[in-house]
């Protein structure tokens, strides 16, 4: 009883055994890409180990690549001596072409794309598991980016950059049968770069980890036939000549299981070593021919490798330095003289000179092809200093460079003679009028100038007893460049006034000259103590302003020296504007007539303007403004008012009481004066 139960016991055990490790076999993917070739980016001078280009050497590439693997895939097994003995071969001959891109950008970064067709892939298959190969097919595309971090890998003895590249998985393994062309699962490969060239060498060497799912060719089948995680190592070395465009060296890639764990187990380990040759036609198209053989066995490692590439991979064109000045000979304007330590800004490529060999660079010497000598011009450099006028001064100092400063030096003015611009006789530095000569009257308070006549009175100011007060046409002959005195500044002088105290208008009645009346003048302006009248809204003269206006016309009859007046008639805001400036206009010339035809005063001495509302003197918005606005001015024009002086312009009211009052006598207080009239528009 036992007995049985102890064999239904170990029954059950070794099926359960069973069941476990054919459930645990069926976990791991069937089949795998075989192929273990991935061509470097299309244009580069290697097929397999990378030596990375960038913008600066192409900026595309695009080409294909055939790859012949002579028996890929063997079965075997180990011997009693551990010596693996093929039994199979499953894939004898395999013939595939990679369709390759490559594009570059900010001569740093680099994108690949490659991607796998089967054509052939033919043997015995295996007569163990069953399995085939996968024959003609497309494999599984590969993505990549290459950033450089440092160096030129073309240019420098060495440079680093990093990449990744990436599969995408074609096959999902729910077919029922084993793939030998595709894998069923991602996988990728972050790898470093160094690469670099130098004495016609160019090396790389890389190191990466490809993360693949574990996956086998046939379930119970382990030895030999397991794909995984491998680590991934590459070198190569070529002998280049840039001129011509080729290079030839050998190539080495050994990638070796780590998940599952077979770290250089024969088995889980393959090395491939390539003798390549690449040509670059016309710095266009590139070619290569490699041929290698496979040493240790990984699946998918051949005995015997032959890969051709063909590839449109146009260069950069080449940068020339002859002079090795690092800068390149399109753009050295110095191709064979490096620019050496003091290069010269303006000319790329360029030595800064020295021609008259001064030690003042050309770029700075302002006289280049003369050298400073003993005495250097401090204001030009690299310039000898000069002495023109030969006086013992040098130009940079010589005030008067062409004018000796002979005999009579200036020693306030280096180099130059004591001069007299205005050539009356007194040197410049003692004439207080340098531009100006003295003349046949020099004033003698000013040494050098010539005396003024201030007021223009043909007084020169040393002997003008009244410097700013022309003496008139009638000078007092006790006080030199002095009018006569008029107390009442009424322009009568006392002589011949009547009425010297108050102020008046010159007439010809001696009894009357001088003395208050209709009219005042005071320092040169007629003031009228009676307005204008008008006709309403016309330009006629009324009969009862013929007293005034004959009052001014006696002021200019007896004034000679009032050359000329101007007649300006105004008006209030009131009506239209143009009709207000018409009718001020109007106005003025009527009294400019009245004043030729009725009083005969020459009509070259009168003009007339009419200004309409536009130069109020009141506040148009009250009665009493708006009349004030309402007048017809006379205003001297010749001779000029001086700016400053008190006379002010001939005032005329019209229809209006008086605007402007006289001012009182000296000593007597002012007193209001109206002048009665009717108020007219």
């Amino acid at each position: 009883m036992n007995l049985r139960v102890l064999r239904s016991t170990l029954g059950a055990l070794l099926f359960l055994g069973a069941a476990t490790q054919e459930v645990a076999a069926q976990q791991v993917p069937l089949g795998f890409q075989i192929n273990r070739y991935e061509p470097s980016a299309a244009g580069e001078w290697s097929f397999w180990v990378d030596h990375p280009w960038f913008s600066s050497t192409r900026r595309f590439a695009g080409g294909v690549t055939m790859n012949y693997a002579h028996n890929p895939l063997v079965f075997g097994v180990k011997n009693t001596a551990g010596v693996f003995e093929r039994t199979e071969v499953v894939v004898a001959n395999q013939l595939m072409l990679h369709a390759d891109l490559a594009l570059s950008f900010l001569d740093r970064v680099t994108l690949t794309g490659s991607l796998p067709f089967a054509l052939v892939a033919s043997g015995d298959g295996s007569m163990t598991t069953g399995l085939q190969g996968s024959g003609a097919g497309v494999g599984d595309p590969r993505f990549g980016a290459m950033l450089r971090v440092v160096g030129q890998p073309d240019e420098s003895p060495i440079s680093l950059s990093i990449g990744v590249q990436a599969w995408v998985p074609l096959a999902d393994g729910s077919l029922g049968q084993t793939s030998t062309g595709n894998d069923a699962a991602f996988r990728f490969l972050p790898k470093i770069i160094l690469a670099g060239y130098g004495s016609h060498l160019r090396w790389s060497a890389t190191a990466g980890f490809l993360y693949r799912p574990e996956a086998r060719l046939a379930n119970g089948l382990d030895f030999g036939s397991t794909a995984g995680s491998e680590l991934q190592l590459g070198a190569s070395l070529y002998y280049a000549d840039k001129d011509r465009n080729f290079a030839v060296g050998p190539e080495a890639v050994l990638g070796t299981l780590v998940l599952p764990n077979r770290a250089f187990e024969r088995e889980g380990t393959s090395l491939e070593v390539l003798l390549a040759a690449h040509y670059n036609i016309a710095h266009t198209v590139q070619v290569g021919l490699a041929g290698g053989l496979g040493i240790l066995r990984q699946p998918g490692t051949p005995d015997g490798r032959v890969l051709l590439r063909l590839a449109y991979a146009p260069l950069v064109p080449p940068v020339y330095d002859r002079d090795n000045d690092g800068v390149s000979d399109k753009e050295d304007q110095c191709p064979d003289a490096p620019k050496g330590e003091n290069p010269d800004r303006e000319r790329v490529g360029c030595p800064l000179t020295d021609r008259d060999k001064d030690g003042v660079f050309d770029n700075e010497d302002e006289c280049p092809d003369v050298m400073a000598g003993d005495h250097p011009n401090p204001k030009q450099k690299g310039c000898p200093a000069k002495d023109t006028d030969s006086d013992g001064f040098w130009d940079y100092e010589d005030q008067c460079i062409e004018v000796a400063a002979g005999k009579q030096a200036d020693p306030e003015k280096k180099g130059c003679p004591l001069r007299d611009q205005d050539g009356d006789g007194v040197f410049d530095r003692d004439d207080q009028c340098p531009s100006t000569a003295a003349g046949a009257h020099p004033d003698p308070a000013k040494r050098g100038c010539p005396a003024s006549d201030t007021d223009g009175d043909g007084v020169y100011d040393p002997e003008d007893r009244c410097v700013n007060l022309a003496q008139g046409p009638k000078p007092d002959s006790a006080k030199p460049g002095c009018p006569l005195p008029d107390r009442d500044n009424d322009s009568v002088v006392d002589i011949e006034d009547a009425c010297p105290d108050k102020v008046g208008a010159p007439s010809t009645d001696p009894k009357k000259n001088g003395c208050p009346g209709l009219v005042e003048v005071r320092n040169g302006s007629i003031i009228i103590l009676q307005q204008i009248f008008f006709a309403t809204n016309k330009d006629v003269i009324l009969p009862k302003s013929a007293a005034v206006l004959k009052a001014v016309g006696e002021v200019l009859r007896v004034a000679p020296h009032v050359k000329r007046i101007a007649i300006e008639g105004h008006t209030d805001n009131q009506g239209k504007p143009d009709k207000n400036l018409d009718l001020s206009n109007r106005r003025a010339l009527s009294v400019q007539r009245y004043l030729a035809t009725k009083e005969g005063i020459d009509g070259k001495r009168l003009e007339a303007h009419g200004y309409g509302d536009t130069r109020p003197i009141a506040d148009n918005k009250a009665a009493k403004g708006r009349t004030m606005n309402r007048r017809v001015d006379f205003v001297i024009v010749d001779p000029a008012q001086p700016k400053g002086s008190q006379q002010q312009p001939i005032v005329v009211p019209a229809q209006s009481t008086v605007t402007q009052k006289p001012a009182p006598a000296p000593g007597k207080p002012a007193t209001k004066r109206r002048a009665k009239g009717t108020r007219h528009k």
